[in-house]
C-alpha cells in the first residue's frame, strides 16, 4: 500500500451517475409510468498511483454498478471518468479497447467469470490475443510466466476452470487481468466467495503484486475488516452515494458518519466472551427507484437530528420517525402493529398502548407539543384510518435530515463526510439544527 497521499491521480471520477429503466411491462410504458433506478447518483473519487482505494457498503448500495460504470462495462448515465487526464466516457469503442490495457477488472465470482470451454492457458492468453501482444511460443511463455506469478503451476495451463478450487480460479482471474500489464485493477469483492483462509492468501497475493508491479487498486467489499487491511483510503457508500471518505485511519478511528459507525459496530471480535455492542439499523434500505429526500440515511439513522421545535432526545425522535415512516407505507392501521385481531377494534386507550409498545414510544413524550401531535395522530389512526394519521405525522414530525441534502463537509486531511451534524448550523449541545444554514 502506498504511503504517499500526494500526487496526480491516475484515475479520477467526477459526478458519475448510473440510472437504468426498470419499467415493468407494456402497460407501464404505455401509461408513461417510468421507473428509474438510481443505482449510482453523483459519485466522485480519485485513485492515486500505487494506492488502494477501498469502497465499502451494504449489499445493494451500488458498489458493483459504480465499478462497472467506471470502466464502461456499464455505460454511465452522466459524469466523467478520467484516466491520465483523458475522459474515458468520450472514447469510441475501439479507443476504449486500447485503453483497457491499462484498466482491468477482477470479478467477484471466480466461477461464472471464467469461460468453462477454455483451458486455463486460453483464459490467460485471451487478452494477449485480443490486444495482439504475443503469439506462438512467446504467448506460451507469457502464459506460463503469469500462472507462476499468481501461484499456479505452468502445468495447470491445460486444465479447465471446473478442475480448480475457488481460490485457484480467482488466481486465474487475477492472472488474466495482469496479462496486459495494467496500471489500474478494479477488484470487485474478489474474496467474498472464498473461505477465510483462502481469502488471506488471495489478499496477500494482491498486495505482493501491487508492490512488484506498482498497481493501483479500486477494491470493493462489504467486509470492513478486509477494507481496513488492504486500503490506503476508504469511501463508504450508501444508496448510490458516498457518505464518508478519507484515509483509512481517519475513517476507522473514530468513525464519524453514523452509517460508518453502525457498520464498524457490527464487526465481531475474536473473543468467545464478546457480547457485542452493535448499533442496530432498523428498517430496510430504501428503494433506489425513489430514494428518500434530504440525507438518504435519515430513514434508518440512529442519530437523526430532531426538529428544533421539540425538546426530544435523538433516540426518542427516532422512534417517532419510525412510526411516521411506517404509517406512510402501511395499507391500514392493522399493519402497523403485531396485535391481532384488528387493533382498531380495541378501546382508544388500549389502541394507544399497542401503538406505543410496537414502536417503543414512551407512555408520554417529554415534550408537551410533541405529545399533543402524537396523540392527535393516534386518534386519527384509530378513528379515521391510516391516511389521516400519516398526513398528521408527516406534517408534525419532519427532521432537518429529511429537509436538507447534506453536502460533503471537509474535516481536514482529505477526510470528508456528508452529514448535517458537521454543518455550522448544528448545535452539538442542544442537538438541534438551524434550518437556514445549508
Amino acid at each position: 500500500m502506498s504511503d504517499d497521499g500526494a500526487g496526480e491521480p491516475v484515475l479520477r471520477v467526477e459526478g458519475l451517475k448510473a440510472h437504468y429503466d426498470s419499467t415493468d411491462g407494456f402497460l407501464d410504458r404505455l401509461l408513461g409510468r417510468s421507473r428509474r433506478v438510481k443505482a449510482v447518483d453523483g459519485v466522485s473519487l480519485e485513485l492515486r498511483e500505487g494506492e488502494t482505494l477501498g469502497i465499502v457498503g451494504e449489499s445493494g448500495c451500488g458498489k458493483t454498478t459504480l465499478a462497472r460504470s467506471v470502466l464502461r462495462l456499464i455505460e454511465p448515465t452522466a459524469g466523467s471518468v478520467y484516466h491520465r487526464g483523458e475522459d474515458l466516457t468520450a472514447l469510441s469503442s475501439a479507443e476504449l479497447r486500447d485503453r483497457r490495457r491499462d484498466l482491468q477488472y477482477v470479478f467477484q465470482d471466480p466461477h461464472s467469470s471464467l469461460d468453462p470451454r477454455l483451458t486455463a492457458g486460453d483464459v490467460v492468453g485471451e487478452p494477449l490475443d485480443v490486444h495482439g501482444l504475443a503469439t506462438g511460443a512467446e504467448r506460451e511463455d507469457r502464459v506460463r510466466e503469469l500462472l507462476e506469478t499468481v501461484g499456479l503451476s505452468p502445468s495447470h495451463a491445460n486444465r479447465y476452470p471446473h478442475e480448480f478450487s475457488g481460490g485457484q480460479r480467482q488466481r486465474l482471474g487475477i492472472a488474466r487481468a495482469l496479462a496486459v500489464d495494467p496500471e489500474v485493477i478494479v477488484c470487485d469483492e474478489p474474496v467474498s466467495a472464498l473461505d477465510a483462509s483462502v481469502q488471506a492468501q488471495v489478499l496477500n497475493l494482491l498486495a505482493d503484486l501491487q508492490a512488484e508491479f506498482g498497481l493501483s487498486y479500486v477494491f470493493i467489499a462489504h467486509d470492513l475488516r478486509v477494507i481496513e487491511h488492504v486500503s490506503d483510503r476508504v469511501a463508504v457508500m450508501y444508496l448510490g452515494e458516498f457518505v464518508e471518505r478519507g484515509p483509512t485511519e481517519a475513517v476507522f478511528d473514530p468513525p464519524y458518519h453514523p452509517y460508518t459507525e453502525a457498520l464498524l459496530s457490527a464487526i465481531p471480535e475474536p473473543d468467545p466472551l464478546w457480547e457485542g455492542d452493535g448499533i442496530r439499523l432498523d428498517g430496510t434500505v430504501p428503494s433506489p427507484i425513489d430514494p428518500p429526500s434530504g440525507c438518504r440515511f435519515h430513514t434508518r439513522c440512529p442519530r437523526v437530528i430532531p426538529d428544533a421545535d421539540y425538546d426530544l432526545r435523538p433516540e426518542t425522535w427516532r422512534t417517532v420517525m419510525d412510526l411516521t415512516l411506517r404509517a406512510a407505507e402501511a395499507d391500514d392501521a392493522a399493519s402497523l402493529t403485531a396485535a391481532r385481531p384488528d387493533p382498531t377494534e380495541a378501546p382508544r386507550e388500549t389502541f394507544d398502548g399497542l401503538v406505543r409498545e410496537e414502536f417503543d414510544l414512551p407512555d408520554t413524550l417529554p415534550d408537551a407539543a410533541a405529545e399533543e401531535a402524537l396523540g392527535e395522530a393516534i386518534d386519527a389512526l384509530h378513528d379515521e384510518g391510516i391516511g389521516a394519521a400519516a398526513a398528521l405525522l408527516d406534517s408534525a414530525f419532519t427532521s432537518p435530515c429529511e429537509r436538507h441534502r447534506p453536502p460533503e463537509y471537509e474535516l481536514g486531511g482529505d477526510h470528508g463526510i456528508a452529514c448535517l451534524r458537521y454543518d455550522d448550523g448544528f448545535d452539538e449541545e442542544a442537538g438541534t439544527f438551524a434550518d437556514g444554514s445549508v
